[in-house]
């Protein structure tokens, strides 16, 4: 009966060293999982970051374009020079669409571009909204 009972002894010790290792197995996978997703969500934040930073960068270069471009008509700058005619060439695109909204203002030489203005404002906003629009889309 002794060797029975420990027998039974050395087969519950088993079990249970079978079960503390099962459960270590399992513990360390749903560590594994949560360290997966932490990867993937960084992954994630890191790639929206940079379209973010991209899409900033983008803006901000229309907008000096921009900018260069009221404040040559302000100075008036003589429009026959090549920076002012690449500055013209390179913005007319984006200003196009807001051309005729609203008459210049003329001030002697110098020119008050109300739709250059109006265009720096409305690009703002959509890049504001363009970007809202990627943190919603990503979850943040």
């Amino acid at each position: 009966m002794n060797e029975h009972s420990e027998h039974n002894t050395t087969h519950s010790e088993d079990e249970y060293q079978q079960r503390q290792q099962q459960m270590q197995l399992e513990q360390e996978e749903l560590r594994l999982e949560q360290e997966e997703h932490r990867i993937e969500q960084a992954r994630r934040n890191l790639i929206v970051n940079r379209l973010l930073k991209g899409m900033f960068f983008l803006v901000s270069a229309l907008e000096t374009l921009l900018v260069l471009r009221f404040l040559l008509k302000f100075a008036g700058a003589n429009p026959d020079s090549l920076f002012s005619q690449v500055i013209y060439g390179w913005s007319s695109p984006f200003v196009a669409p807001f051309m005729n909204l609203f008459n210049d203002i003329n001030v002697g030489n110098s020119v008050i571009e109300i739709n250059t203005i109006t265009a720096m404002i409305i690009y703002g906003l959509l890049a504001m909204l363009a970007a809202r629009l990627v943190e919603i889309v990503a979850g943040r």
